[in-house]
């Protein structure tokens, strides 16, 4: 399992010994208990780590939640608002990189269907297949779901199921394969690219058709659901830190903490608005620090 689990592990297991042999000598029966208690501290931490896993997804908004979101602005699509599928092969080098770029590929996914992208769609599920399979978890994205996909097209809302099925079940496999640093890894992927995606069509949102009070209104729901999202980056921030700490999880952990800090700078507005205060309301610009960091933060995973 991981480190710090290994370590928490190892720890209980010299505190158990040491109170049972002061207390009871070095008998067999005293050895096992010792040995009880330090599993049951491993299984707790373990679930403990799940649950905070679960946590997040349940505070993420789902990957076709957004898109949708996007479209009911009237937002042109715009394919530069995606990641490049030619870059998948060089994803492939390392675990941690197609982990990344799989939950990454997977908001994109959602933002193709919305607007009706259909073969793109299905190409960057094919591209998904292929990062599943690097990470041990290729039956997510099997070819009997690709299947039903293609036979969904044109319907958004029978794709958008099966691409948060698709989701669920390569984080199901990677919690039981107990490969949690890698389940960290696509959540924090998917989570910065429903965010840039968001921002993007926040910040580019045509300027020359209406009022700048008109765009604020069309934008509000977007741009609440980006200002919620808060939460679910505090989660992920924690999952990251009790999963195996290398310099991928050192880095997507800075990271988080920079956006994290961006947050923190909207809090008094935030605040504001969910009381209902008067005379309160976002724009466009109120979310511009942000988008910047984003932007910043998705370049660095998708490069």
């Amino acid at each position: 399992m991981k480190n710090n689990l290994t370590k928490l592990a190892a720890l209980s297991v010299l505190v158990s010994f040491f109170l049972f042999s002061t207390s009871c000598g070095s008998s067999d029966k005293s050895k096992d208990k010792a040995e009880d208690l330090a599993a049951a501290e491993f299984d707790a931490a373990e679930q403990e780590l799940e649950n905070e896993i679960d946590k997040v997804i349940h505070d993420l908004p789902a990957p076709s939640e957004v898109p949708f979101l996007l479209e009911a602005t009237g937002a042109d699509f715009r394919a530069e608002f995606v990641n490049d599928l030619s870059k998948v092969e060089s994803y492939l080098t390392s675990n941690d990189k197609s982990a990344l770029n799989l939950g990454v590929y997977a908001a994109d996914i959602g933002y193709l269907s919305s607007y009706n992208q259909a073969q793109e769609a299905l190409d960057y599920m094919e591209g998904c297949q292929k990062m599943a399979d690097k990470i041990g978890i290729a039956s997510a994205f099997d070819m009997s779901l690709l299947a039903r996909f293609e036979k969904s097209i044109g319907n958004n809302d029978s794709l958008a199921l099966i691409i948060n099925e698709a989701i669920k079940v390569a984080e199901e496999k990677l919690e039981a394969g107990d490969r949690l640093t890698m389940a960290a890894l696509v959540l924090a992927g998917s989570f910065v690219e429903g965010l840039y995606i968001s921002t993007q069509v926040i910040e580019q949102y045509p300027a020359d058709q209406l009022s700048e009070s008109n765009r604020d209104v069309i934008l509000e729901p977007l741009m609440r659901i980006v200002l919620n999202q808060k939460m679910a980056l505090l989660d992920l921030i924690s999952v990251l830190k009790h999963v195996e700490q290398d310099e991928t999880i050192a880095n997507v952990i800075s990271e988080m903490n920079i956006l994290r800090f961006q947050y923190e700078e909207l809090a008094e507005l935030e605040q504001k608005i969910n009381n209902n205060e008067g005379g309160v309301v976002l724009h466009q610009h109120d979310l511009q620090k942000l988008a910047t960091e984003i932007q910043r933060v998705r370049k660095d995973i998708t490069g």
